[in-house]
């Protein structure tokens, strides 16, 4: 009688080793994938910048030159010196300085009217926004951010979540 129990407890032991590796498996497992879906990934883009006359002045112009194309209501613009967003100057949108601020977002109106920046909901590969700095652009750091939410209120906006990445930034130097 005593043969044939000597071999239940190696096998008893054997699964309740088997059962223990896969909790921990799973337990680990859900851990990681649980913070790789809380990291969104901010969109890769390239973007270049020019100056514009706009009267005495200029203003700077920023074009995506390349990447996937972003939802306009999650990028904000933030700059070394107080900037308005909007449309070409001469357009009926013009950026204007006198309505400058320390961030502005991308789909900025007024009065009901459509964004300011007139290029839709996404900002493609080809496309330019217009940025009017307080007083002379030379020197003036520009930084756009794209958000995981979209960014709330009206001009300027308020960025809500901790989840803003840094997407582009370039100084502008009319040397």
């Amino acid at each position: 009688m005593w043969g044939d129990t000597r071999g239940v407890s190696s096998v008893v032991a054997t699964v309740l080793l088997v059962a223990v590796v896969v909790v921990i498996a799973a337990v680990v497992g859900t851990y990681a994938l649980e913070l790789g879906d809380e990291q969104a990934a901010s969109p890769p883009v390239t973007v270049s910048h020019t100056t514009v006359p706009d009267g005495s002045e200029e203003t700077i112009a920023v074009t995506l030159s390349a990447g996937e194309a972003v939802e306009t209501d999650k990028l904000y613009v933030i700059a070394s010196a107080d900037v308005d967003i909007g449309g070409a100057p001469g357009s009926t949108t013009p950026a204007d300085e006198s309505y400058a601020s320390g961030l502005e977002k991308f789909t900025e109106s007024s009065g009901g009217n459509p964004p300011q920046i007139g290029i839709g909901d996404t900002w493609e590969a080809g496309e330019t926004i217009y940025l009017d700095p307080v007083g002379s652009v030379d020197g003036v750091t520009v930084s756009i951010y794209w958000n995981t939410e979209p960014v709330e209120g009206v001009n300027p906006g308020s960025v809500e979540g901790d989840d803003a990445y840094k997407i582009a930034e370039f100084t502008v130097n009319t040397d």
